[in-house]
C-alpha cells in the first residue's frame, strides 16, 4: 500500500495564496500526497508581484530526481518555469522519468497583471513543454498570447484552442474566469475539438488569488487518483467554484485574496450525485398500469431495496410532473436513493431531483450541463457506440443502452442489441479507455441478469417486470439479489 502521489513543480508563493503553497494545499484536500520542487522564490502578496529570484537549473534538476528516483508520482503538476534554462531542464527530466499524466499550467501573468514568464523563455515553453503535456490550461491573456488571437467571448475560445492545439499541445483547458458575465465558461478541447464545456455562475468577490494553481493542481490530484480527463477536469472546475464560494468573504490582505482550500469543500467521494452512482448496479424505470401510478410503481421498487429511480412521464404536463416528483422525492429522500428525472432538464432543480436523464431526442448532453452544472448526474441513451462516444464527449455521467429486447414500456424502439451487442459495446469502450457506467435496459426479466451481467456492463434497468409481477415488491428483491450475486 502507497499514497497517491502527485509532484507540483513551480514557483514559492511568500504570501500562500498561490504557487507551490496553494498546490499542496488543493492536493492535500483532495486526498494525494504532494512531493515538491522550488523553480523560483516570489516576493508577492496579495497586492502584487515585487520580485522573482529564480532557483539555479541545477537545484531544479537536483529536486526532481531526488523525488522521482524514491517516490512513485502519479502525476505531475507544472507551474511558474520563469526562465528558459528551468524550462529546458524539467522539460528533460519529463522526458526521462516520462510520468503519466502532466498538467502544466503556463504561468506567464499573475492575477494582479504583472508577468511571470521572460519573453525569450516564452519560445523554449511551447518548443519544450507544450509537446509533454496531458493538458494545458492557460487563462484567457495567455491563451492569447500562445495563439496570438484576441478572446473577447467565450466562442472566441475555439480558435485559440486550434491555434494553440497547432503548436504540439495534445490537449487544453482554456479557462473563462477574465471574461466579463453573469456566468464563467472553461472549455476543454482535445486535439483542437471541443470536448466538453463547464459553466458556473460568476461569484462576486476579489479573493481569486491562486484561482490557476488551485484548478491544475486539483486536475493532477484527480487525474493520479485513476479519473479519465473529462471527469478529471469536471470535479477540478467544482472543486475550485467551491473554494472561491467558500472564501469570497474573507479578509486576506488588501488585494487580490486567496480561495478556501478547506478539505470540506471539495468533490467529496461520499455526497457528491455522480460518486455516489459507484455501486449503484440496478435502476427502476417509472411506469403505471391500472393497479399502480407513477410514484406507487417507484415506491415498490424502494421497497424492493432499488436505490436508484427514474421518473419517466412522457406525455405529462409540467404541473403533473411535478405533482407526482414531488412524492417521488420524499420517497428517495425516505430511503437514501438517487432520484433522477427524465427529459425536463428544466424542472431538475424545482423537483429537487439528483440529475436527468436525456433520449436521443431530447436536449444534448452538454447544453444539460451548461444549464446545470457539475453538481448534477446526467444519462444519456445510446443504442449503438457511436451513441456512446457521443455522449462520452458530452460528458454524460452513465450511459443507459439498449433495448435489449422488444419492450411495450418505450415508444420509437431503437434496433435490438442482445448480448452480442452489448458485447460488442463494451468491447469498443475498453480498446477506447471510455470507463462510464453502461446500463443495460429494455424487457430485461430475472433470468436475463446473469448473462446480460457478464457482458460487462455496470448495471441494469428494469420497469415492466417489477410492476407486471404479481408481488412487486419480491420481483425487485429478486433483482436485487441477483444483481448483488453476479458483481460479487
Amino acid at each position: 500500500m502507497r499514497y497517491i502521489t502527485t509532484l507540483t513543480i513551480a514557483g514559492s508563493d511568500s504570501c500562500g495564496g498561490a504557487g507551490i503553497q496553494a498546490d499542496i494545499k488543493t492536493m492535500t484536500a483532495l486526498g494525494v500526497y504532494a512531493a515538491s520542487v522550488i523553480t523560483a522564490v516570489t516576493l508577492q502578496n496579495t497586492q502584487g508581484v515585487y520580485g522573482v529570484e529564480p532557483v539555479s537549473a541545477q537545484a531544479v534538476e537536483g529536486q526532481i530526481c531526488a523525488v522521482m528516483d524514491d517516490v512513485v508520482v502519479d502525476a505531475v503538476k507544472v507551474g511558474m518555469l520563469g526562465d528558459a534554462s528551468v524550462m529546458r531542464t524539467v522539460a528533460r527530466c519529463l522526458r526521462k522519468y516520462k510520468p503519466n499524466n502532466i498538467v502544466v499550467d503556463p504561468v506567464m501573468i499573475s492575477t494582479s497583471g504583472h508577468a511571470l514568464m521572460e519573453k525569450e523563455a516564452v519560445r523554449a515553453f511551447v518548443d519544450e513543454m507544450l509537446p509533454l503535456a496531458t493538458l494545458l490550461t492557460p487563462n484567457i491573456p495567455e491563451a492569447e498570447c500562445l495563439s496570438g488571437i484576441k478572446i473577447g467571448s467565450a466562442d472566441d475560445m475555439d480558435q485559440a484552442a486550434m491555434a494553440i492545439c497547432g503548436l504540439g499541445c495534445k490537449a487544453v483547458l482554456i479557462k473563462g474566469g477574465h471574461l466579463e458575465g453573469s456566468e464563467k465558461v472553461d472549455k476543454l478541447y482535445v486535439g483542437g475539438k471541443l470536448v466538453a464545456s463547464f459553466c458556473n455562475v460568476s461569484v462576486e468577490t476579489r479573493n481569486t488569488h491562486g484561482t490557476g494553481c488551485t484548478l491544475s493542481s486539483a486536475i493532477a490530484s484527480f487525474l493520479a487518483r485513476g479519473e479519465v480527463m473529462v471527469d478529471a477536469v469536471c470535479h477540478a472546475v467544482e472543486y475550485l467554484h467551491g473554494a472561491i464560494e467558500e472564501g469570497k468573504d474573507m479578509e486576506q490582505g488588501k488585494g487580490h485574496g486567496p480561495v478556501c482550500h478547506s478539505p470540506l469543500f471539495r468533490c467529496a467521494d461520499d455526497t457528491h450525485p455522480t460518486k455516489r452512482l459507484e455501486g449503484m448496479s440496478l435502476q427502476f424505470i417509472s411506469h403505471y398500469n391500472s393497479s399502480y401510478t407513477y410514484a406507487d410503481g417507484i415506491e415498490l421498487a424502494l421497497k424492493g431495496g432499488c436505490r436508484w429511480v427514474q421518473l419517466r412521464m412522457k406525455d405529462a404536463t409540467d404541473e403533473e410532473f411535478m405533482a407526482e416528483a414531488r412524492r417521488v422525492k420524499e420517497l428517495c429522500t425516505r430511503y437514501g436513493a438517487i432520484f433522477i428525472i427524465d427529459d425536463k432538464v428544466g424542472l431538475v432543480k424545482a423537483t429537487g431531483a439528483d440529475g436527468v436523464h436525456l433520449g436521443k431526442n431530447d436536449m444534448p448532453v452538454d447544453e444539460a450541463r451548461k444549464l446545470l452544472g457539475a453538481e448534477y448526474i446526467i444519462g444519456g441513451t445510446a443504442n449503438t457506440m457511436d451513441d456512446v462516444e457521443r455522449l462520452y464527449r458530452a460528458g454524460a455521467d452513465y450511459i443507459g443502452c439498449g433495448p435489449f429486447r422488444f419492450t411495450t414500456t418505450k415508444k420509437n424502439l431503437s434496433p435490438v442489441l442482445g448480448l452480442d451487442g452489448y458485447r460488442d459495446i463494451v468491447s469498443n469502450m475498453r480498446q477506447k479507455g471510455i470507463s462510464l457506467p453502461l446500463v443495460a435496459i429494455g424487457g430485461i426479466v430475472p433470468s436475463d441478469v446473469r448473462e446480460i451481467m457478464n457482458t460487462g456492463v455496470s448495471g441494469i434497468a428494469v420497469s415492466g417486470a417489477v410492476l407486471n409481477a404479481a408481488e412487486p415488491v419480491g420481483e425487485m428483491e429478486r433483482f436485487c439479489g441477483l444483481i448483488k450475486s453476479n458483481i460479487q
